[in-house]
Parts: structure tokens; sequence; C-alpha cells
């Protein structure tokens, strides 16, 4: 009977484990998905800013100062949009693994129990 219960309780500890496994991935890919619009929001100052006033003179040169202000402001808006939705979909797909995790967890405790209820 003690070896059973010691084989339970292994049985347990090893799907803990897996569940632990798989949140910290989950997390993990949360990380990966809030750097990435970080690294998007810093990149797109960073552009702006050593971009911004070169840009400028050289197309006014064929535009007027309205239509240059336009332009750029499509274009940073466009790689914006790019960034955020990678970002969203990073952050989704990591939401996705959490709750496949714990859905998995709830079923590994659901089996125990009933392994222990026989």
């Amino acid at each position: 009977m003690q070896a059973l219960s010691q084989d339970v309780i292994e049985l347990v500890r090893e799907d803990i484990d897996q569940v632990k496994a798989e949140l910290v991935a989950a997390v993990s890919e949360g990380r990966r998905g809030s750097a990435a619009l970080g690294a998007g929001g810093v990149l797109g100052v960073l552009a702006l800013l050593a971009a911004q006033e070169s840009a400028v003179r050289t197309l006014e040169r064929v535009w007027p100062a309205q239509r240059v202000a336009g332009a750029l402001a499509a274009a940073y808006g466009i790689g914006a949009v790019a960034f955020a939705g990678y970002g969203y979909e990073r952050l989704r797909r990591a939401r996705a693994a959490s709750r496949e995790a714990l859905a998995g967890s709830l079923d590994a405790v659901k089996e125990v129990a009933d392994e222990l209820a026989q």
C-alpha cells in the first residue's frame, strides 16, 4: 500500500513539474511579446529622431510642409501598427498557452483524484 502511495505521489510530482514547465513557457512567451512591443516603441522613437530632420528637409524641396508632415505621420503609423500587431499576437498566444496549461493541470489533478478514489 505504501509503495502504491509513493507511486501516486511521484506521478503527481511529475504532473506538477510538467504543468510548471508549461506555465514557465507561457510566461516566457508573454515576456517576449511585451519585449517586442517595447522594442518596437523604442526603435520607432530612435528611427524618428535619426531620420526626421533629413527626411523633412529632403521632402520639403518637393512638397509643401503639411504634405511632408502627413506622409511622415503615415509612415510612422504603419510601423507602429505593425509592431503592435506582432506584439498583440505574441501576447494572444501566451494567453492561449496559459489557458491550455491550466486546463492540463486541472485534468491531471482530476486524474490523480480519480486514481486515489479507487
